[in-house]
């Protein structure tokens, strides 16, 4: 007599899903946002341009509590294919557009010395075409399917998303597994995305604002890989060759290194017998850690001045490094850094018409990130904006906040973070987000809670622990004259000239 038939792997597999699905197992996510998370890395611009890549930021005002269509937060439904790829499906009845996202969890800081801008050129290159499907086959398929892409690449992830109507989504599905899975970087559309990159990265390079950020962060974390702009530097991106992009490509785009996030009205037992033999074709591979040098930490103030005579404001940054990624104090400092900003800008009400407006977070990192205060201010304020700036870091550190600044606080993260202020778009961010910090699937259903249980004692520790006026990094862009004299009480000034 033959032996049993055994059914495959795969066939297993499916019986399990199967099995799940008629159980209706599914992970209940909460209504409640991990927003500093969202407020992170909010998806920028789309193919070839570049995203906004900022930190975590305190709420810069009362927020607007826009009702949005479905705004609740369904269930969300949680598998894995064989080849190790996290699928994560959310279903809304009532959308009438899919919003489909791949993760993949590495990001610029394993770009190549010399070669910066590796990372966020290779996520839009992909779209240039693959296997059996040239460039302009591919363009006009996403142009019937009104498809729109977007890049977002930072430090520590890099992620692809498609926004197109619901009907669009199995085609879809089709298309981005095989440009995710076999590019091809044919050299001459590489070449013109190139140019068309370097224009975008150029232009932002003329804002001030950004280069007070890149002097900030190049002087807090060399020679650490957070040093360099995620989207990289001009020189070092022209340098990018078509099989740098293959090799970062093989590297790193790997289903196991990759969670794919989507938010359709559809029913997860649709969309994942199209998921799996789509994206089951990306391949399996070692996942590369980061084994970099950690940067060697502040000893006093250190201030560093770029001369532009012609800048019409001064751009501020001041701060040092914050959090470990999985602090148990982010969300007390989540409030410390909203509390900071209220009482700064009571602090600079006077200065200017209008009164400068202040930015505070903690950066949430794959390594210790930063803590960070950003001001723009007329170039006549600069110095009395510094020394306030300083007097209430000194005087949160001394005291914590005021029961009503806790308070107040409290209110604008919560209304902040409410789910009907939230786009689609958020949520399937937040969800990765979740993923590539290993927060928990009930990190989102815990915070408001924990939110609620901050106290003024939390908040007092967290600002002693972090807050330190004596090791600090600022950085000013704006017009230097006589400030290296005004400032050099505070610590050793640096002043270089131009752009």
């Amino acid at each position: 007599m033959s032996a049993p038939l055994e059914p495959s792997r795969e066939l297993r597999h499916n019986l399990r899903v199967k099995g799940r699905d008629r159980m209706n197992r599914w992970t209940c996510v909460s209504r409640w946002f991990f927003g500093a998370i969202a407020s992170a890395y909010m998806l920028g611009g789309g193919l070839p341009g570049l995203h906004d890549v900022r930190g975590i930021d305190a709420p810069t005002a009362s927020p607007s509590r826009q009702q949005t269509e479905g705004s609740a937060f369904p269930n969300a439904y949680y598998d894995s294919l064989l080849n190790g790829l996290q699928v994560i499906l959310v279903q809304r009845p009532e959308a009438s557009e899919a919003i489909m996202s791949l993760m993949i969890k590495s990001g610029a800081v394993f770009d190549r010395a010399g070669k910066s801008g590796t990372a966020a050129l290779t996520a839009r290159a992909i779209w240039l075409g693959a296997e059996d499907l040239s460039g302009a086959t591919l363009r006009q398929r996403l142009a019937a399917l009104e498809a729109t892409i977007h890049t977002d690449v930072t430090w520590d992830s890099t992620t692809i998303t498609v926004e197109a109507p619901a009907r669009s989504l199995p085609e879809l599905i089709r298309l981005m597994a095989r440009v995710v899975s076999r590019p091809t970087f044919e050299a001459e559309a590489v070449a013109a995305l190139k140019a068309q990159f370097l224009e975008a990265v150029k232009a932002k390079s003329g804002d001030l604002s950004e280069v007070a950020d890149q002097d900030w962060y190049r002087a807090l974390y060399h020679p650490h890989p957070y040093a360099r702009p995620p989207e990289g530097l001009p020189e070092e991106i022209a340098a990018i060759t078509p099989l740098d992009l293959a090799r970062h490509h093989a590297r790193f785009f790997i289903a196991n290194n990759a969670t794919l996030v989507i938010l359709s009205p559809f029913a997860p037992e649709t969309v994942m017998p199209i998921v799996r033999p789509n994206f089951g074709a990306m391949l399996k591979g070692k996942i590369v850690p980061p084994t970099f040098l950690a940067p060697a930490p502040l000893q006093g103030v250190r201030i560093l001045i770029r001369d532009l005579p012609a800048a019409p404001v001064a751009h501020i940054r001041l701060g040092a490094f914050g959090l470990e990624r999985f602090s148990d104090d982010y969300v007390p400092a989540l409030v410390l850094a909203e509390v900071i900003r209220l009482r700064l800008e009571r602090a600079l009400s006077d200065i200017g018409n209008p009164a400068p407006r202040a930015h505070c977070r903690f950066d949430l990192r794959t390594q210790r990130g930063p803590f960070l205060l950003s001001l723009a201010v007329p170039n006549e304020h600069i110095v009395p904006t510094l020394r306030r700036a300083l007097h209430v870091l000194t005087e949160m550190r001394a005291a914590g906040p005021t029961p009503e600044e806790l308070a107040e606080a409290q209110r604008r993260w919560s209304e902040q973070l409410a789910p009907d202020a939230l786009s689609p778009r958020q949520w399937v961010e937040m969800l990765h987000r979740i993923e590539l910090y290993g927060l928990g699937r009930d990190y989102v259903h815990r915070f408001p809670a924990r939110l609620r249980r901050v106290t003024q004692e939390d908040v007092a520790r967290v600002a002693e622990k972090y807050l330190s006026p004596q090791h600090l990094l600022i950085v000013i862009v704006g017009r230097a004259q006589g400030l290296a004299d005004a400032l050099k009480d505070l610590g050793t000034v640096e002043v270089k000239a131009g752009t």
